[in-house]
């Protein structure tokens, strides 16, 4: 399978953009978050004649932010559950970006979210081939891009 290469920073900045008016920076220096920081992933896997998946994770400062930008709420009315609707939603429009430049027949699947302290996702079966590391007012988003490898799963 070869190897897809999409230009993360500009789907991603085309989606903070219209969905959020936002502006993402690219090539943020620190790629990772603080294991003491909380943060937000949210995943979705692409199946079919392409396989892999796409995590979009920042900071949960930065998640309550654009859920009250999103979904029109001040900070005090914002729930958990409302975060990981956005979470999710953001990784679901960049993992249907993804799935749009790829030949063949693909499916998305319902994206997934989870929050915490200093953890890692993992997707058994898949590397990480691309990594774009943004900053948007000080926060860290960083938006992965997984491959399936040739022979796993």
């Amino acid at each position: 399978m070869e190897t897809l290469h999409v230009d993360l920073y500009r789907i991603a900045a085309d989606i903070w953009n219209a969905m959020l008016g936002l502006d993402l920076e690219p090539d943020r220096p620190v790629d990772v978050h603080a294991p003491d920081e909380r943060v937000v992933t949210g995943t979705v896997l692409i199946t079919g004649d392409w396989e892999g998946a796409v995590t979009v994770q920042t900071t949960e400062q930065h998640a309550i932010r654009s859920t009250g930008l999103m979904m029109m709420m001040e900070d005090d009315e914002i729930e958990e559950e409302d975060v990981a609707d956005t979470v999710g939603e953001l990784a679901n429009m960049a993992g249907g970006n993804v799935k749009g430049l790829l030949e063949g027949t693909c499916q998305l699947s319902l994206p997934s979210v989870t929050s915490g302290r200093d953890y890692h996702v993992s997707i058994p079966g898949t590397k990480v081939v691309q990594r774009s590391a943004l900053d948007c007012e000080g926060q860290l988003v960083v938006v992965s891009l997984l491959q399936r490898q040739n022979g796993a799963g």
